[in-house]
């Protein structure tokens, strides 16, 4: 599989060259995702289908989970942004553009599903590249456009549709950039914050973004049991190292019980952060395919991503994520004496 050459600008690589002519020559495109949909990926496939559109392509998005209330703005007539049995699916699309993700198993089905009935595929992505493994292969007609210097997917868009030039940004693919930026710089608060990060918030609200309505829709959007539910975890906080390592732990039965889906707890793990001892903070819940899901954040300091990636994950350097197919017990031991190694190494070497 092909990788961008980091040394050029993103415009110059043969990727981007074969991306603007694979686009060109394509009249069915198809978007999609990963699983459990963010705002990063959500976003940038509300950006991307607008802009193909105007650009007269036949464009479908199609997701391998359906589309979270709190999203449900960026397509309020229920007909872009599509999960399982919502679409009608063509018998084959010209290109497949995956975005927010590298890594083929997060597709779940769709993978399975559509990576031969696409004629090529790009992905479309801002993490670091996977470690080789038997189970992450790609086909031959599959193509990686990457840059990890991107603060969200919504940056990369931006820059590919400066280069493409197509057609101009208009309302409705600004919104789709913006909240891509916004959600995955944590509303411009992580490191891998970008000055362009700055410039792109600031002229998709001169074409007519509304900030505080966007942040209301995605960050005012929990239900009373949905508090209910976090006053319960925030009880349990869980540590370690210290103190350096803290987690919350969410079993499935304590999830249903106060009605909140996977999507309604995404952000519990930021509450974390304020623990001014804490240099790595992790939340593990029980997902309903019997799955542990577990979300990683670091302050900035320790590398968690390795981690990730040695358990079958990946992500950023300091937000990372991985699936176990194990019990909640079993997974939390694993996750965190590895983390423990590492913020010790830290500690002794710096490194």
């Amino acid at each position: 599989m092909s990788k961008k050459t980091k040394a050029l600008p993103l415009s110059k690589t043969k990727e981007f060259q074969k991306f603007k002519e694979l686009l060109g020559q394509s009249k069915r495109v198809l978007i999609s995702t990963h699983l459990l949909p963010d705002g990063d990926g959500l976003g940038a496939e509300a950006a991307l289908f607008h802009y193909l559109k105007r650009t007269r392509k036949a464009c479908r998005v199609y997701n391998p989970d359906p589309l979270p209330k709190r999203y449900r703005f960026l397509d309020p007539k229920g007909q872009i942004l599509l999960g399982p049995g919502e679409v009608e699916l063509w018998d084959t699309c010209d290109l497949w553009i995956i975005v927010d993700t590298n890594d083929p198993r997060r597709l779940g089905k769709l993978w399975g599903e559509l990576s031969l009935r696409a004629k090529k595929i790009i992905f479309l992505d801002h993490h670091p590249e996977l470690q080789p493994t038997p189970e992450v292969t790609y086909p031959p007609h599959a193509l990686l456009l990457t840059d990890i210097g991107c603060g969200s997917i919504g940056e990369l868009l931006y820059r590919l549709f400066e280069d493409l030039g197509f057609t101009k940004i208009n309302s409705d693919v600004a919104q789709g950039l913006y909240v891509s930026v916004m959600t995955d710089t944590n509303s411009f608060r992580y490191a891998r914050t970008t000055p362009l990060s700055h410039q792109i918030a600031s002229e998709m609200i001169t074409l007519g973004v509304n900030p505080e309505e966007v942040y209301q829709a995605i960050f005012s959007s929990k239900e009373l049991s949905h508090l209910h539910l976090l006053g319960s975890m925030l009880q349990n906080v869980r540590a370690t190292a210290g103190g350096r390592i803290a987690w919350l732990e969410m079993s499935l039965e304590l999830r249903k019980k106060h009605q909140a889906s996977a999507d309604d707890t995404q952000s519990f793990l930021n509450l974390l952060l304020l623990l001014k001892d804490a240099e790595v903070v992790c939340l593990f819940r029980e997902e309903d395919d019997g799955q542990v899901r577990v979300s990683m954040k670091s302050k900035g300091r320790v590398v968690v991503n390795r981690v990730a990636m040695e358990l079958g994950g990946g992500g950023h350097e300091y937000a990372a994520g991985l699936a176990l197919s194990a019990p909640l017990d079993k997974t939390v031991e694993a996750v965190t004496k590895r983390l423990e190694n590492i913020v010790e190494s830290y500690q002794k070497f710096g490194k």
